[in-house]
């Protein structure tokens, strides 16, 4: 996407399978993860990944359940203790790289509150 292009929509997709499918299809050369808290779920992290084509945002969030994320079901790393829960970036790459073994990951730097 060219600097100036104004994004005029974001697309939440609710589904990995879907996530996937549009990814397959449009062939982004780039997908952004992210980790970040998710406080109402058990241990509170989870991960958002995006991309863009066109002027449109594609967004898909996951979020803990237990040992490993709801919808991807990339492991999650000592869901025991909140302090030291992690979701490793190695899992999320080597999940990523899988999936969409054409395109460039770039991890994003955690929101501040």
């Amino acid at each position: 996407m060219p600097f100036g292009d104004a994004i005029t929509t974001v697309k939440h997709i609710q589904t990995w399978h879907n996530f996937k499918a549009l990814a397959s299809e449009l062939h982004p050369d780039t997908i952004f993860y992210l980790v970040e808290p998710h406080p109402l779920r058990t241990p509170p992290i989870g991960l958002r990944l995006t991309f863009y084509h066109n002027q449109e945002m594609y967004v898909f969030q996951d979020y803990a359940e237990g040992t490993f994320l709801a919808k991807t079901g990339i492991p999650i790393a000592n869901p025991i203790n909140e302090a030291t829960t992690e979701i490793r970036e190695q899992d999320i790459c080597d999940f990523l790289s899988n999936a969409f073994p054409w395109a460039k990951l770039v991890t994003l730097p955690p929101f501040m509150y």
